[in-house]
């Protein structure tokens, strides 16, 4: 009995379907009240406009974190006393589902001060990427099985058979095969230019298995003379 262990692994491809975008409001001032009633005013634009996504059904969910606000010293010159700054922050992170509602939107918030725009975060659906895993899963065993038997055939054994299955760096609980690669693309500076053009491309699934298999040595006919 000859033991074979080999690895299989796995691709499988889809087009993006979600995307993600966080936008912050930040603004300094010499007084915490000046930042805080900015960075309010702000952020209080950015979740009416979540919503009003989400209730059109351009985006599929959102959340908004609270204010807060940190305080430091600034060095003025030389022989003057340090000036204080205050910073409040606020964030709202918004998942579409209609990639132009989402570049317009990343326009239309971009030109104001107060808004910082992060990248896109691109995503598939959790059925989509159960979908996808699942067929990674087979073809990933699929190509442990073929090269098992290329090693047989190679070394002269019998067709193999599968004595055990596990996914790589997993005892007895196998973690899911794969996530989803998250692109990023980042937003340049328009200008009040046309809405954003946004390539979603395509995000991968990626699944690998161990499996060792088993084969007997080849036996051969021996003949005899008459």
């Amino acid at each position: 009995m000859v033991e074979i262990t080999v690895c299989g692994h796995a691709v499988r491809r889809a087009s993006a379907e979600r995307a993600s975008v966080t936008v912050r409001s930040r603004w300094s001032a010499p007084s915490a009240e000046a930042a805080m009633r900015a960075v309010a005013e702000a952020h209080e634009r950015l979740v009416a406009d979540a919503r009003a996504h989400a209730a059109t059904g351009a985006a599929e969910s959102w959340h908004a974190d609270r204010i807060w606000i940190a305080h430091h010293r600034e060095w003025v010159g030389e022989g003057q006393p340090p000036r204080s700054v205050y910073t409040a922050e606020a964030a709202v992170t918004v998942r579409f589902v209609d990639v132009e509602a989402l570049g317009a939107w990343m326009v239309a918030v971009g030109v104001h001060e107060t808004h910082e725009v992060g990248g896109v975060e691109w995503s598939l659906t959790e059925e989509t990427e159960r979908d996808l895993a699942k067929a990674a899963r087979a073809l990933a065993i699929a190509d442990a099985v073929e090269r098992a038997g290329d090693y047989a055939a190679a070394a002269g054994l019998s067709t193999p058979t599968v004595a055990a299955i596990q996914e790589p760096g997993t005892a007895a609980q196998p973690a899911p095969a794969g996530k989803a690669r998250r692109e990023m693309a980042a937003l340049s500076d328009t200008g009040g230019a046309p809405p954003v053009s946004l390539a979603a491309g395509e995000l991968e699934v990626r699944a690998a298995v161990e499996v060792r298999f088993v084969a007997e040595p080849q036996r051969h006919a021996v003949g005899t003379g008459g």
